[in-house]
């Protein structure tokens, strides 16, 4: 019986890899570990951070099997599966059953503009042959697929999918978290992917957020996820003040290639090489980038 949810702080993991572009697999088990350590609540590999749709499916297979073998039941792992094409994108799925995960998110298709209707056979053709309890997360993330989930097909998709737990929204728009949840016959768990969010997404009824940033900042991100669960509201708007003045300073540098560079500054990750096309930082933006970083040991005491 398969368990676990997907909420709190749930880590959109990055893929190390070497200077050459090629996927670093120990580096990816030490990161796994990493984030084991750090105490959030769950890790979601090969998902837009992890330049999945940049890998191969043999890449992103083992990066799945290695993130199940560390974490082994110590933090749920939910990988996610979303692909260019129906057939890879069920594929990831089946093979995350096989390997062990706790459950798995899939991202609509990209690209190609795709009505509901399109977008409803798409994710039947990749749930329908998983077991019936295995908990399956709708991933939206219309500025980079093209491709919206509608509050309406959402609902759809919970009445025939009763595995679909809920969704994770990455817009910053509250309204549609609210209509997710006024359209569905059943309550769906819900998740920004916001970081200067996450206070209110809770504050309506959400269960979590899934951040990239949260890899590197996770002693804000878990401080606010504890002090919102226990009650604390007051702290936890503070913690995310200062979430958001941190995430208004890399306003301007491309998301991923800055975050592994951030990664590296903390000495988590040895490269900080993305796969082309994604291009390496300047000069002026990893001086910028490491004066964010002595600003937040500074803050937060750390020692590094």
């Amino acid at each position: 019986m398969y368990t676990k949810r997907m909420e709190g702080v749930v880590i959109a993991a990055i893929t190390p890899m070497n200077e050459d572009g090629s996927v670093d697999y120990q580096g990816v088990a030490d990161f796994a570990e990493y984030l084991v350590q750090a105490g959030v609540n769950c890790l979601y590999p090969n998902g837009t951070n992890g330049e999945s749709l940049i890998l191969t499916r043999e890449e992103r297979e083992k990066i799945a099997e290695i993130f199940v073998k560390v974490s082994n039941g110590r933090v749920p792992v939910f990988i996610q599966c979303g692909a260019m094409t129906t057939a890879e994108a069920a594929s990831h799925a089946q093979h995350a059953v096989k390997i062990g995960a706790d459950g798995i998110g899939v991202m609509t298709p990209a690209f190609f503009t795709m009505d509901d209707e399109g977008l409803f056979q798409y994710f039947s053709a990749v749930i329908a042959p998983l077991p019936e309890d295995f908990p399956v997360y709708i991933y939206n993330i219309p500025g980079c697929t093209g491709n919206d989930v509608s509050p309406a097909l959402l609902a759809r998709l919970l009445k025939a999918f009763p595995n679909i737990k809920g969704i994770k929204f990455s817009k910053p728009d509250l309204m549609r978290l609210e209509d997710y949840m006024l359209k569905a016959d059943r309550r769906p768990d819900l998740l920004i992917g916001c970081d200067s969010l996450f206070v209110p997404c809770l504050t309506i009824g959400g269960v979590g957020e899934v951040s990239g940033p949260g890899a590197l900042f996770y002693e804000r991100f878990t401080r606010l996820y504890k002090q919102f669960k226990e009650g604390d509201l007051a702290g936890a708007m503070t913690t995310q003040q200062q979430i958001v003045v941190t995430d208004r300073a890399l306003e301007g540098i491309p998301g991923i290639p800055a975050l592994k560079t951030l990664l590296k500054l903390r000495g988590v990750i040895k490269c900080d090489a993305c796969r082309a096309p994604l291009r390496p930082l300047r000069d002026d933006e990893v001086e910028k980038l490491t004066a964010v970083w002595n600003g937040y040991c500074e803050e937060e005491k750390i020692h590094v």
